[in-house]
């Protein structure tokens, strides 16, 4: 099969760009190794910028429920930050039918799209890139686009894959439940909640509630893959968050566990996201919040951003590496500049998140902007002078009460 472009991955990032391309008249194979509709592990939240963007998302009616604010829990229970909202913070999506409602858009654009296929090879010549299936049949494209995870086959087949150092963990379960148990415990506004470094693992439980069903699960977003014997057995962690949950009267007491899932995130992008005939989007291109693990966003706007460049490449008869690098300049100019402050709060969280916590929670002010921060509804490199005045400013009052 020969196209102009061939897309591996139908996550987010993936059915981004193929919608892209293929409304630009592009003749484009979008592929992916499950068949769909599949499962993603995932906590579901979409920023609300998001849907500013895509507002296809919102007419396709993809969008399961709306939180209109939440709690976060230091690691000793004894500080909460609190925000409610007017408007929603954030909206819910159910990933299996999120991302084949992505696909399905894709294709309704003139995308082809093969799932249930596994690529196992990718080549890059003077000539083309050849994408080689599990199967033995062969695809040949201008350019490729790889958002297949993680654990990228594109990256790795054409040398831009990194060894993890570090990488992040998670572990998660949807629990069905009617509305109206819905409602007791999470309102009809469905309020999550957030446990800082729960049981003392680098990262956080999560309680997502949605239409009908919550998403709870812990996330781990920091892991030296070179320490085995000090990994944590996250599925511990979530049977004793349950619990405490349960204690805490925030689920209901007949949760249990029992289709427990996890995946493996990136915590920080790779070297170089761009070849020759080859662009990286999303996990893949590791394009993720480090201090959340939170990526829709990153991955759906890289989407965007390699489809722009891809187009522009053909139709400027130019697929080289020197082309295809303005894409890097473009994610690293929209948000490039956030990951890495997010870098840099992620360790400062870890060592510091009952005394930030503590700070936040009597200023309504700085609990807005930080939980916004987190929903990723706020550029925290915009909005970062106004973060620290705040932090400040509060610092100084807190020295003249206790002095007086």
């Amino acid at each position: 099969m020969d196209c102009d472009v061939a897309i591996v991955g139908a996550g987010p990032a993936g059915s981004t760009a193929a919608k892209i391309l293929s409304g630009k008249g592009l003749k484009v194979i979008l592929i992916d190794k499950n068949k769909f509709p599949r499962e993603k592990a995932c906590g579901g939240g979409l920023p609300i910028k998001v849907l500013q963007k895509f507002s296809y998302i919102k007419e396709s009616k993809l969008i399961d429920s709306y939180s209109y604010g939440g709690l976060a829990h230091s690691f000793s229970l004894r500080y909460v930050l609190e925000v409610e909202k007017d408007e929603p913070l954030l909206a819910m999506v159910l990933r299996e039918k999120f991302d084949e409602g992505l696909a399905k858009i894709a294709v309704s654009s003139g995308t082809k799209f093969i799932d249930g296929k596994t690529v196992i090879d990718v080549k890059i010549s003077n000539n083309n890139a050849r994408l080689t299936l599990a199967d033995g049949t062969e695809i040949n494209s201008k350019v490729v686009v790889g958002a297949d995870g993680i654990w990228s086959c594109v990256a790795k087949k054409t040398g831009l894959s990194s060894n993890l150092n570090t990488y992040g963990l998670s572990v998660y379960e949807e629990f069905p439940l009617k509305s109206e148990i819905l409602d007791k415990f999470f309102t009809k506004k469905r309020y999550g909640h957030l446990h800082l470094k729960i049981h003392g693992i680098n990262g956080y439980g999560w309680v997502f509630p949605k239409k009908e069903s919550v998403n709870i699960g812990i996330g781990q977003v920091d892991i030296k893959s070179n320490k085995e014997n000090e990994k944590i057995n996250l599925k511990e962690v979530l049977k004793n968050y349950i619990k405490l949950l349960q204690k805490q009267k925030i689920i209901p007491n007949e949760i249990r566990l029992e289709n427990m899932r996890g995946a493996a995130l990136p915590n920080h992008p790779l070297k170089k996201t761009y070849s020759n005939r080859v662009l990286l989007c999303g996990d893949a291109a590791g394009l993720i919040n480090p201090l959340t693990g939170e990526g829709i966003d990153y991955a759906m706007y890289s989407g965007q951003m390699a489809a722009e460049v891809a187009y522009e490449a053909i139709k400027n008869n130019d697929v080289s590496e020197r082309f295809l690098s303005k894409y890097e300049k473009k994610w690293k100019k929209e948000f490039g500049k956030d990951i890495k402050l997010f870098q840099f709060a992620a360790k400062r969280w870890v060592k510091r998140d009952e005394k930030i916590l503590k700070l936040v929670s009597k200023d309504e002010i700085l609990s807005d902007l930080l939980l916004d921060l987190v929903a990723g509804n706020q550029s925290i490199h915009k909005c970062r002078w106004k973060l620290l005045r705040r932090i400040f400013f509060l610092r100084i009052k807190n020295i003249f009460s206790r002095s007086n």
